[in-house]
């Protein structure tokens, strides 16, 4: 199952503007949780995680302190209109 959240910033110099910080985020998600894949669009303002439904949550932990990690103040949210396709 494949899930997409959003991620706002406090400071938009910690966004994910270059292809070495989008890939460090998804080695530490990937690394550190059971998601199969990970996917980070738009400057880390979009993030697709694909894991076994009953492992969200755990998943989404972790997301979330990799996010806070980058920029502390970092919110993840679940957008139910970016997910109305799946």
């Amino acid at each position: 199952m494949v899930r997409t959240y959003s991620v706002k910033y406090k400071s938009k110099s910690k966004m994910l503007t270059d292809a070495e910080k989008v890939e460090a985020a998804k080695k530490a998600i990937l690394d550190e949780t059971v998601a199969k894949s990970v996917e980070i669009k738009d400057d880390g303002q979009i993030v697709s995680i694909e894991a076994e439904e009953d492992e969200f949550t755990e998943v989404m932990n972790t997301v979330v302190n990799v996010f806070r990690k980058i920029d502390d103040k970092s919110e993840v949210s679940y957008k139910f209109a970016l997910n109305m396709n799946r």
